[in-house]
């Protein structure tokens, strides 16, 4: 088959939604189907360079937390040339989307269309908009053919904003890349027990949070280190906390390459994603749990469905107390730690592309009956 991918945002981050149509696509690609990106302003070079077609003009928007790329002054003539050249199967689109180019390429499709929702967020402001916007482009939505949810948490929120039959396929990893036997980082290995957080600097990721509880842990567990990866807006507050509370080994790396995230989970002796809401499902704790680590998570909506078989893993949301209690649990006992990675990672495999992939092709396969 031919698969369109359709995002609203630009192909040249590696967010939540870009991790989900790149992991998809190799995954088509590895089972000999043809895939092409149809996405705003992306540079046309790496994995995929021959496959990504960019339309219109890029502007950033605001919102749910996060800043996005995005896309304005499509050209619909041009979306009609590119969707009649291509002639796709079956296109694939990210929702919700906006009026500027997944509305256009909606209007325009000749094929089946299946949609996954990946937005969730408490702000009751973000979903009435939706929702509004929805309705001003109900005639667009109804071409939708198959409507995906990753969690129970998004399906709510997606059939309240844009109403639909949802089914519940969690996002893929390709666990293939995580794994226990990945060799850790030379400098963090020196017996210190490593605490690890990876992901955006912002506030729903909630790593205030982490920081206070680690204070607490410290104090009693000197041999301890708490590395912090990723880039973000809280990135100087966070350092101010760190310094206020007179804390010896935090260490914030910055942003890192995707390819080098499996040697920085292979150094951590536990993983702890603090997130306090927005969040609809949780890739980095299927990440973490695929490289035998025991993945410790505020119970947030999407965290909650990702750790739903290992309810001993979630935190109360917001409690620094029951955080400190949990990470200490592991600190002090060699055997827990060892026995929850190993659930840990029996558990990802269920999220793995090859299990996920397949009920998505599926889909596609039964929409499209000559194929």
């Amino acid at each position: 088959m031919k698969i369109g991918l359709v995002l609203d945002t630009t192909l040249d981050s590696n967010a939540g939604v870009q991790q989900y149509f790149k992991g998809l696509a190799r995954y088509l690609l590895s089972k000999k189907h043809k895939v092409k990106f149809l996405v705003p302003p992306s540079k046309d070079k790496g994995e995929f360079k021959g496959n990504i077609i960019s339309f219109g003009r890029e502007i950033t928007v605001k919102g749910n937390a996060n800043t996005i790329k995005t896309v304005f002054k499509t050209s619909r003539r041009r979306i009609r040339n590119i969707l009649g050249k291509e002639e796709f199967d079956v296109i694939h689109i990210s929702s919700p989307f906006s009026p500027f180019l997944g509305a256009k390429i909606l209007r325009n499709a000749n094929c089946p269309v299946v949609s996954t929702y990946l937005v969730y967020g408490r702000n009751s402001f973000y979903r009435l908009a939706g929702f509004f916007l929805s309705m001003l482009m109900y005639r667009v939505y109804k071409k939708i053919d198959k409507y995906i949810a990753p969690s129970f948490a998004a399906k709510k929120e997606a059939e309240f904003t844009m109403p639909g039959k949802y089914e519940v396929i969690p996002i893929g990893v390709d666990t293939t890349d995580y794994s226990p036997k990945v060799k850790p980082i030379e400098k963090y290995n020196n017996k210190t027990f490593n605490i690890l957080f990876i992901g955006r600097l912002e506030k729903r990721k909630g790593v205030d949070y982490l920081i206070k509880a680690y204070k607490v842990v410290k104090d009693d567990y000197p041999n301890t280190r708490l590395i912090i990866v990723g880039k973000g807006p809280m990135r100087e507050d966070l350092d101010k906390l760190v310094s206020d509370l007179d804390l010896n080994d935090v260490e914030f790396t910055g942003y890192i390459d995707e390819k080098d995230k499996p040697r920085y989970y292979a150094t951590a002796d536990i993983c702890v994603f603090p997130a306090i809401y927005g969040e609809s499902f949780g890739v980095v704790l299927i990440e973490a749990m695929a490289s035998g680590k025991p993945t410790i998570a505020f119970r947030n909506e999407g965290y909650s469905f990702v750790l739903r078989n290992l309810q001993m893993l979630l935190v109360e949301n917001k409690s620094i107390e029951k955080l400190v209690s949990k990470m200490i649990q592991f600190i002090k006992s060699k055997s827990l730690k060892k026995n929850y990675g190993m659930m840990c990672l029996e558990e990802s495999r269920k999220y793995s592309w090859d299990s996920i992939g397949e009920r998505i092709i599926k889909i596609y396969k039964g929409l499209n009956k000559d194929n």
